[in-house]
């Protein structure tokens, strides 16, 4: 059993609108439960576009590709989109995580041991008017703690 006031409330982030306002939502929400603060940025990286075939990789690119580079360019990236926040929220010890996973999946396993979870929605599960997305979904239906869905 873990102690309540240790887990963290958990913030999944993918750099969008509705991402940065559930970050400042969930910071927040640390803050005035004095709890520390998770930010999980989980992508599969679609960035990395595979090189033309050729030779030296032998058609291989996901082997070549050097992945330690990848997460460290996620990793500034994350930094530079929360620049300023320890000034805002001092008392919020926060931990910045990036896994390559599908995000689901990622916060999942990130609300195990959390008391909350904050995820933004866009509301784009495919049908017009549809007020959360896939993501947002799957999480209110299968996560083991609390979730707050943040509307941008």
């Amino acid at each position: 059993m873990h102690d309540e006031r240790q887990l963290p409330v958990v913030v999944g982030v993918d750099g969008s609108k509705s991402a940065r306002i559930a970050a400042a939502w969930a910071a927040e929400e640390a803050a005035r439960r004095r709890a520390p603060l998770r930010i999980v940025h989980a992508n599969l990286w679609p960035s990395v576009r595979p090189p033309p075939l050729d030779a030296s990789t032998g058609g291989d690119w996901h082997r070549s590709t050097d992945w330690t580079t990848v997460q460290e360019g996620e990793c500034r990236l994350l930094a530079e989109r929360l620049a300023g926040w320890q000034e805002e929220f001092p008392d919020v010890k926060t931990a910045r995580v990036v896994t390559r996973d599908r995000p689901v999946r990622s916060l999942l396993d990130a609300a195990l041991h959390a008391r909350l979870l904050v995820v933004g929605s866009r509301g784009r599960g495919g049908f017009t008017g549809m007020l959360l997305g896939s993501t947002s979904h799957a999480l209110l239906h299968h996560c083991p703690c609390p979730v707050a869905v943040v509307r941008d």
